[in-house]
């Protein structure tokens, strides 16, 4: 009994109910995209829309999920949600119909969010001298689940077809994160839920903190240079005559510093100012943002690539306990679960799509491209330093 009360345990706990869902949302779209094209008979554009579903699912539950856990236990909602997704990929596996797969990502999204976000106010309050690493970590497993389960459900799906893989993924959902919901919760749950304060902060006075905006700015820019250069970089590199064994490198660097960022700036982040290491990163990226249309090198323009990974993973991880520290903790589910809001409805619109648009009309200059999202970065490296705790 004493081993279920270790916080590292629970942390473990933590892990693996959030691994799944991260495998669900990053993963396994990439993985079925060819396969649903082909099934279904539409279009790139098409198959291209599922990604704004899943980012619209968790754009509307995260401030839901924060309002739910001020009433609620957080491992109920997180043993909900845990159901919901798992249910969810059998409901894949039976689609006849891409608006079904569109539905399926929706209710994806929408339930990752009653996992996500109490799984970070758990932790916060578990660690509280590690805030940033934890979230790190949380964050690291939430991401890094794509690139674990993308091969094994490309074998499952050569090997053993589809219905099989969303079968088989579902039930590996089910049973691993149904189990791991019910360990998740403080040592001393009962004693600090009873005297957990309620949000001090009400909707109307978030909206009106200058604060609040700023980071939700950040989430709406950096966001959308961040997940913009997943979406470029194979057209990026072939633009320059570099095939997909070749072009790969881009990505590689891209997700090796995205997770590795997310470990070490989570611990620097308990050490040194939220806002100066944010500000430095974003400064960074928006530099590699400048220089990558002007390379030719695919070396250097997967150097360059390194820095833009490390501002999108420091967006996500030093981002929770900054709000914390800035609204406190009994105010962080509502406040980030509103901050994500700007990711999962604007990023994806002034990233990918807006970028798109611009590729097509200018006949793919990626210079006009890639320096909008250097000074994305740049307005996100002023914004988050202007960050302050006396504006509540």
């Amino acid at each position: 009994m004493s081993l279920l009360k270790n916080r590292k345990i629970i942390l473990v706990f933590g892990c693996l109910v959030i691994f799944f869902p991260g495998a669900f949302v990053f993963g396994f779209p990439g993985v079925m995209a060819s396969y649903w094209q082909e099934f279904f008979h539409v279009n790139k554009e098409q198959i291209g829309k599922i990604m704004f579903f899943i980012l619209a699912g968790t754009g509307c539950s995260m401030y839901l999920a924060g309002k739910l856990q001020e009433k609620i236990s957080g491992h109920y909602l997180i043993l909900t949600g845990s159901l919901a997704c798992s249910l969810a990929m059998v409901f894949a596996g039976r689609a006849d119909s891409l608006a079904h797969i569109y539905i399926w990502a929706f209710i994806e999204g929408f339930f990752t969010g009653f996992i996500y976000i109490p799984c970070l106010t758990i932790f916060q309050k578990m660690f509280p001298d590690n805030r940033g690493l934890i979230t790190g970590v949380i964050n690291l497993t939430f991401g890094g689940a794509a690139a674990v389960m993308s091969p094994v459900f490309t074998y499952l799906l050569i090997s053993k077809g589809y219905l099989f893989t969303s079968y088989f993924s579902a039930v590996a959902a089910l049973v691993t994160g149904t189990t791991a919901a019910l360990f998740i919760k403080l040592p001393e749950e009962k004693t600090l839920f009873a005297e957990q304060k309620i949000s001090t902060l009400s909707f109307q006075e978030i909206i009106k903190l200058p604060s609040f905006w700023r980071i939700w700015g950040v989430w709406a820019l950096a966001g959308a240079s961040g997940i913009s250069l997943i979406v470029l970089a194979s057209s990026f590199g072939d633009s320059l005559g570099y095939g997909i064994t070749q072009y790969v490198y881009i990505l590689t660097c891209f997700n090796v510093l995205n997770g590795i960022g997310r470990i070490v700036c989570g611990r620097l982040a308990d050490i040194y100012s939220k806002q100066k290491i944010m500000m430095t990163v974003f400064l960074m990226a928006s530099i590699a943002y400048i220089f990558m249309p002007w390379c030719t090198s695919l070396y250097i323009i997967s150097f360059l690539a390194c820095f833009i990974g490390l501002g999108f993973g420091v967006m996500f991880t030093v981002s929770a306990p900054l709000v914390t520290e800035v609204f406190g903790l009994e105010n962080f589910g509502k406040i980030f679960g509103m901050v994500f809001t700007a990711y999962g409805f604007l990023a994806g619109m002034l990233g990918p799509w807006l970028s798109g648009v611009i590729l097509d009309i200018t006949d793919l200059n990626f210079k006009i491209v890639f320096s909008l999202f250097s000074l994305f970065y740049l307005i996100s490296a002023f914004l988050i330093f202007g960050v302050r705790k006396d504006h509540i």
